[in-house]
């Protein structure tokens, strides 16, 4: 099951209708069934299984530091450490089998030389790479002190196993989301408009503009070899926005199905193309990731509490986390990780000298020009990164980045506009969407969380206006397949 299919409408509506009819303390259990039933449709009967084996041992693991005297830091560490080790192993098991397999054949690339292997085949679990972060986050702030043992198995589950959140985020807190979904808040008639246009916003990202990329980044990246110039610059722009529109209009969506029932989750992204630098974009993309990465592991390290080389040091340390996150290639230990590393690293080094540039020019840092060309050179160091989080190989994404600079070349077959697979009308559509996206965009940045349409009736129209353009102009691509958000195999 999949967020866009038809069986999640279904479950949604269903679960909506009853949980009018049930007292506001039995909305906690229609979640909880919803969430069974969405997991086990997500991801079959093994999910289950290793999702409630999980919870459990998270949920076992605070009761007992909960128990532990204050004095016995020593054994509260242990059961901290043994906790966290076998969520660990659990992820490294599913995730990481073919790593050290990965990393010869990776050696081997570079070497110029073929490694073939026959990959270890695991159970596919969808999740685990978001509910483990939960479970582990949630034990170490018991054993902090930070929050206290939940008593009630059922309860924790749900903030676990929620549907809201269990395939691709956000990856939430129990002090948050798990407070609200154990008590979710009366929903009045502007917050189901609310949520309806978050739903019809994140659909339309998702049917309208990220299908359509799809098309063109498939094209392109599926026959690179035959393709050079801006044709390689364009599919890497395309897939750049293609990530940001699946994942952030996946976001949009599930926030706006919690907030039908009453259910407050994190937000996931704030407007991460008007970033000025590679850290500010990671501030502002996959907020979640990033902030469970700092509290728990960059500022135990030491943070930048403790000189500048320790600080890039416990940088690397967490991109490295992050590319290991997103999948254990190396393509994304490098595109998402290590590379992000190195531009934040020389960016702060840098510093000091473009400082003392501008002030030998005496150029304003604030001046417009100056600023859009800030966000213009992050937007092509992310998109550097996302060539190799796209390709296969290291190799594959080398001739991709090196093919950039080539004459632009197209095979003779290709067909669209642009020989980028789509139709005139198709990119048209798209160009119409992608502008339309940014100036909302640009609205939310300059004026935060103002709504746009300030009436009821505005907000009603505008849904139906809405769900009109997802009906007539929603794209589902060449062998589109309603389970295919991108971030849900991680």
């Amino acid at each position: 099951m999949s967020y866009t299919s038809y069986g999640f409408l279904i479950l949604t509506v269903v679960g909506l209708v009853i949980s009018r009819m049930v007292r506001p303390s039995g909305k906690k259990w229609i979640l909880l069934v919803m969430s069974l039933i969405f997991m086990a449709a997500a991801g079959g009967y093994g999910t289950i299984v290793f999702w409630f084996i999980s919870t459990a041992a998270g949920f076992a693991a605070a009761l007992l530091l909960a128990n532990v005297a204050d004095t016995k830091e020593k054994q509260k560490r242990i059961i901290l450490l043994a906790a966290v080790a076998f969520q660990l192993g659990l992820l490294a098991y599913f995730k990481y089998a073919n790593l050290p397999a990965y990393t010869k054949e990776a050696f081997y690339e570079l070497a110029g030389r073929v490694y073939e292997f026959e990959e270890k085949e695991r159970l596919a679990l969808a999740g685990i790479s978001f509910y483990i972060l939960m479970i582990i986050g949630y034990d170490i702030d018991v054993y902090r002190g930070e929050t206290l043992a939940v008593r009630s198995f059922p309860a924790f589950s749900l903030f676990t196993g929620y549907f809201g959140h269990f395939v691709q985020g956000p990856i939430d807190s129990w002090q948050e989301a798990g407070k609200s979904l154990g008590v979710p808040s009366p929903v009045s008639f502007t917050d189901f408009q609310d949520g309806c246009l978050r739903i019809l916003s994140g659909l339309f990202k998702k049917l309208v503009l990220s299908e359509r990329l799809a098309i063109m980044v498939d094209t392109i990246y599926g026959d690179y070899a035959s393709y050079g110039g801006w044709y390689l610059v364009m599919a890497a722009a395309a897939f750049t926005l293609q990530l940001y529109t699946d994942f952030c209009g996946c976001m949009d969506l599930v926030l706006g199905v919690s907030q039908l029932f009453g259910v407050r989750l994190a937000e996931n992204f704030r407007q991460p193309f008007f970033s000025e630098s590679v850290s500010e974009f990671w501030r502002r993309w996959h907020i979640t990731l990033g902030a469970f990465l700092r509290k728990y592991v960059y500022i135990p390290l030491g943070g930048n509490r403790k000189g500048t080389l320790r600080k890039y040091l416990n940088t690397i340390v967490v991109f490295l986390l992050s590319g290991l996150w997103h999948g254990g290639k190396w393509t994304f230990i490098i595109g998402t990780g290590l590379l992000q590393c190195v531009y934040m690293i020389a960016g702060a080094m840098s510093e000091p000298l473009t400082e003392q540039c501008y002030r030998i020019l005496r150029i304003k840092r604030t001046a417009p020009v100056l600023r859009f060309l800030r966000k213009v050179r992050t937007f092509i160091l992310i998109m550097i990164g996302f060539v190799l989080f796209r390709s296969d190989s290291l190799t594959m994404a080398g001739e991709i980045l090196k093919g950039m600079f080539q004459r632009g070349l197209h095979p003779e077959y290709a067909e669209g506009i642009f020989y980028s697979g789509l139709g005139t009308a198709d990119f048209v559509i798209l160009l119409i969407g992608l502008l339309l996206l940014f100036l909302i965009s640009l609205w939310r940045e300059k004026k935060g969380e103002q709504k746009i349409l300030s009436t009821e009736g505005m907000r009603t129209m505008a849904c139906f206006a809405i769900l009109l353009v997802i009906l007539v102009f929603g794209c589902y691509g060449k062998g589109y397949d309603i389970s295919s958000f991108i971030y849900s195999q991680f």
